[in-house]
């Protein structure tokens, strides 16, 4: 039986390899990716993507296609340079044919017959870009000749696999960004689990999880990913670049948009069914979804008949998160020729449908009002209306519905109006073709799982200044159920009728006393995590006293009021025209807010921001305004966006702090399926009882200790005895981080007195296992902010440094610790963390430190297994220390170059060179001199290969195939200390 083998290569890398080539990739070793490339500074297989350009182009001459190529490669290593790339591969760019005297589409790859492309993967791909610092990917994949996808591998015995994929990542985007110039997508494994993202853009909050099969096995998931069409596909269909904040960004569509985006194409393909509703849930890219349908029907004239599709939305989304990145959009479609057109005004939009123009229409809703009935009666209109809960109401929809009788109309929403076993509202208008009411739906639970989105936790106000439930109920409720609220301006319309609602909510003394609990509640609940807040009043006038209020008790520049304007603002309201910002100011509000690192912290707001604004720093919302159904669900999903900070800490939920009871009752909150957000939307008070039972169980499971032993001794008990077992430290790892999650939540808070003590208790055992038990140490690496603050001083001056230790791994060291009182558990861990630290800072020594490390590491899992006790433990790896010494003497004595001695290692720890009685000194000595005569191998292909020539002379005493393996295994020596 073969014995497990945990590390990266062999349980990751070389397996993916392979798992690739089951379905039609081919392997192509590191030395022959290096031929290809023409050296490790270029990252093109250029002779492929020549012979490519050839066959699918043979207009191009092979000037041609050399220039296409050197244009190509010429492209900065930038986000744009990367979109470029990305264009250049759906043959979205042009070359002059000579003959023709024209310019013609060039195809780099074919999309619909993937047999015909060159799909390669290959590993340990290193680039070194001249005169800076190199890098080396793990699994590289290329599609004719260009890399398309890096992967990632880390240990799967790492508990922070990931964390340190998306870290090394990054690197490679600062340090080497020629790694990411070209490719499209990158992959993070560690076998356990299997993530995918963009890059260009890679970070925790948009890397996810793949999840396209149901087999969760790691062959299942590598060959779902880079299975040959559904990747091509990727590459053609599902990646976005667009702009936010006047910066490019770059995306990628998950699992649920392309099933939803297939659907919708396939929808308006039917010639029977002409309605359909996608019901995807707040945060999770409906409108990605949305223009990427769009698109592929447009793009697509054949099929379509060059049709039309009209995009419906309203002047919200226009000025929120439409503004700036659609105009990207429509600019790429029309050079994909495409027509593209923007209705300014309803005459503009009927004078769009008597020329009866093509290609994609952008109006918005009330723009139908009055539009002639069967303005077109065409059937290949395809009307794709976002937040379709409100942009078909009251007459407006019939309008539309008028205009283009024929037409396929798709609604897109999070919230739909009315029932949908009714068959009623959004249903009955967009379900009447599907018999659940829906062509495709997304549920917010769903995207939770996910981690699309974050559920949320809620926390009722200080009665003092809550409004209470009766006026609420009396001055709210009564009259918004007189008509359907369904976004901001609707409800404000209700709200001006409830005159004294307002005035209780708007009181200067209230105003001033809610302002000061959010000052404090925001320092010691918000502050501390590095999370923003808005505070949501119930006008503008109010928005301004709050602002005025806020600045009492929190510096000025922490919060900004922003809200819409009013020219009449001036004279009936100063004080709401004195606080108004410039749009100027505004954009800049909004772009400074998402950023952890900068001000405002807080934004006061009534009526903007609270619909198609994302900022995932934002952590907190203090409701003072009342609200119900489609815009609560709006307005709160404004705090669900997940969010990972600098250090890797993420967002686990989104908070509100209710101040207008509105949660206190979900049914008439959420009318339209308060069941639905069952997990998703609940009182913080749950959290409170789920944290009393955890932690209370930790500690009886895990804090008990023998009394007659010191507190060092009883900690060092636990960690070198229970925790040994590696399932064991799985399981208490588990159940800490769900405790520490709750607390970073909830603290700080009466309720937790009675457990600091436990927690911290519970904080410190943690970190010494993670720290002991870790390849680096470091006792409070991933401990979260409000914990880290809690245990950090404490830490130190309890001595759990001791836990993290890195000590030298030799002979003397070992007498040392020999007297050295402590378990002898500890004492191996701490020599292992030495060794490993030596090989990483001396790869010429790491070659013949190797097999002594691999024998260390079964004896840390023979300990580990309780095979052994940690003195036999301790006496093995003085043995090993003894053989260490004596290498290094041999190295000392044998006159040769660090280098050298390895290359003298491998050679004569081989069979061959023992049972040919083979003098390896003298080989790796005559080995040296040559290596002298080729300095530039490293970075000359053709260097290289004259040295791989040059070492058959030193071994010719070997026989052919034992020389041939020992030729291998000198350049991956090499390699390995280049």
């Amino acid at each position: 039986m073969t014995t497990l083998k945990i590390s990266e290569a062999h349980t990751a890398q070389f397996p993916m390899v392979d798992h690739a080539e089951g379905i039609g990739w081919k392997v192509i070793t590191p030395v022959e990716a290096e031929v290809l490339r023409h050296g490790r500074e270029n990252m093109f297989f250029s002779s492929v993507l020549e012979d490519k350009l050839r066959e699918f182009n043979p207009w191009l001459t092979s000037d041609q296609a050399r220039a296409i190529l050197e244009t190509i490669e010429a492209l900065p290593p930038t986000i744009e340079g990367n979109w470029e790339v990305l264009r250049w591969m759906r043959g979205e760019h042009k070359w002059y044919d000579e003959d023709e005297k024209r310019s013609r589409s060039v195809q780099l790859v074919e999309f619909d017959n993937p047999d015909n492309n060159e799909l390669q993967a290959t590993w340990e791909w290193k680039i070194e870009p001249v005169a800076r610092k190199g890098n080396r990917a793990d699994v590289i994949f290329l599609v004719n000749g260009v890399p398309v996808t890096i992967v990632e591998h880390k240990n799967p015995t790492s508990g922070d696999a990931l964390t340190r994929g998306i870290t090394q990542l990054r690197r490679y985007e600062k340090e080497t960004p020629e790694l990411t110039a070209q490719t499209q997508l990158y992959n993070v494994t560690h076998m356990l689990g299997y993530w995918y993202g963009v890059t260009w853009n890679v970070s925790r909050r948009f890397i996810f999880k793949w999840k396209y099969t149901e087999d969760e096995s790691y062959k299942s998931a590598t060959q779902a990913f880079f299975e040959p069409h559904a990747f091509l596909r990727t590459l053609k269909d599902w990646i976005l670049f667009y702009v936010e904040d006047s910066e490019t960004r770059k995306s990628v569509l998950r699992e649920h948009q392309r099933k939803a985006v297939d659907k919708i194409v396939a929808r308006c393909a039917d010639l029977e069914r002409n309605r359909g509703l996608i019901w995807h849930t707040q945060g999770s890219g409906k409108t990605f979804t949305l223009l990427t349908a769009a698109r592929q029907i447009l793009e697509d004239k054949a099929s379509f008949n060059n049709a039309t599709v009209i995009l419906v939305v309203d002047r919200n989304e226009l000025e929120g998160q439409l503004k700036g990145w659609v105009d990207r959009l429509l600019g790429e479609m029309q050079a994909a020729d495409v027509n593209v057109e923007r209705a300014e005004s309803k005459a503009d939009l009927q004078r769009i449908f008597d020329s009866d123009r093509r290609g994609l229409i952008v109006s918005m809703i009330h723009k139908f009002e009055e539009i002639k009935t069967n303005s077109s009666t065409r059937d290949n209109i395809y009307v794709f209306i976002d937040e379709a809960h409100r942009s078909v109401a009251a007459d407006l929809g019939t309008y539309l519905m008028a205009a283009v009788p024929n037409a396929t109309i798709i609604g897109f929403t999070g919230t739909p109006v009315g029932d949908s076993r009714a068959g009623s509202g959004s249903f009955k208008i967009f379900g009447r073709d599907d018999e659940d009411g829906y062509l495709d739906k997304y549920s917010i639970i769903e995207s939770i799982e996910d981690e699309t989105t974050l559920p949320i936790r809620y926390k009722l106000a200080p009665s003092s200044m809550r409004l209470p439930a009766k006026d609420l109920e009396e001055q709210f409720y009564a009259l918004a159920g007189e008509e359907d609220v369904t976004d901001v301006d609707e409800l404000n319309r209700v709200l001006e009728r409830a005159v004294n609602l307002r005035a209780f909510l708007g009181a200067e003394d209230r105003v001033d006393q809610v302002a000061q609990f959010v000052a404090a509640h925001f320092k010691e609940n918000v502050l501390p995590l590095g999370y923003k807040a808005f505070v949501v009043a119930v006008d503008r006038e109010t928005c301004a006293k709050y602002k005025r209020a806020l600045d009492k008790y929190l510096p000025p520049e922490w919060s900004e009021a922003v809200y819409s304007k009013n020219v009449n603002d001036v004279v009936d309201r100063p004080v709401v025209a004195e606080l108004q910002i410039s749009e100027t100011r505004e954009e800049e509000v909004r772009k400074l807010f998402k950023k952890a690192d900068q001000e405002p912290k807080i934004l006061i707001v009534t009526d903007k921001l609270l619909t198609g604004y994302d900022a995932p720093v934002l952590y907190a919302m203090y409701l003072d305004k009342p609200m119900r159904n489609h815009v609560l669900l709006q307005s709160l999903a404004r705090v669900n966006r997940p969010y990972i900070d600098g250090e890797n800490i993420s967002k686990k939920v989104g908070l509100v702090v209710d101040f207008v009871s509105v949660l206190e009752d979900m049914k008439k909150a959420l009318t339209f399926d308060a069941g639905a957000v069952k997990g998703a939307l609940e009182d913080l008070d749950i959290l409170m009882v789920d944290l009393h039972q955890r932690i209370t169980a930790a500690a009886s499971e895990y804090l008990r200790a023998d009394g007659a032993k010191t507190p060092d001794a009883q900690l060092e008990a636990v960690v070198f005895g229970r925790f040994i077992d590696p399932a064991a430290r799985k399981v208490f790892y588990d159940a800490y981080k769900d405790i520490e999650a709750l607390w970073e939540i909830l603290s700080p808070d009466p309720g937790l007195r009675d457990h600091i003590q436990t927690f911290r208790d519970l904080s410190k055992l943690y970190a010494a296992v993670r720290a002991n038990y870790s390849e680096s140490g470091g006792f409070l690496g991933d401990l979260e902010h409000k914990t880290r603050k809690l245990i950090g001083d404490r830490a130190t001056q309890e001595g759990l440094g001791r836990f993290s230790k890195v000590v030298d791994f030799d002979v003397e060291t070992l007498k040392q610790l020999k007297g050295e009182d402590g378990p002898d558990e500890g004492k191996v861990y701490n020599l292992l963390r030495g060794l490993r630290k030596e090989m990483e800072e001396d790869p010429a020594g790491a070659v013949v430190l190797q097999s002594i490390k691999d024998r260390a590491d079964r004896v840390m899992q023979n300990l580990e297994d309780r095979k052994i006790n940690g003195i036999a433990a301790m006496v093995e790896l003085e043995a090993l220390a003894k053989e260490k010494a004596e290498a290094k003497q041999k190295a000392k004595d044998s006159g040769l170059s660090d280098i050298g001695f390895a290359i003298y290692w491998v050679i004569s720890q081989g069979s061959a060179a023992k049972a040919a009685a083979f003098d390896s000194l003298a080989a790796s000595r005559e080995i040296e001199t040559v290596l002298a005569k080729f300095p530039s191998w490293r970075q000359n292909p053709d260097e290289r290969r004259r040295l791989r020539a040059s070492l058959y002379k030193p071994l010719l005493a070997l026989g052919k195939n034992d020389r041939a393996a020992v030729i291998e295994r000198i350049m991956q020596v090499l390699e390995q200390t280049a």
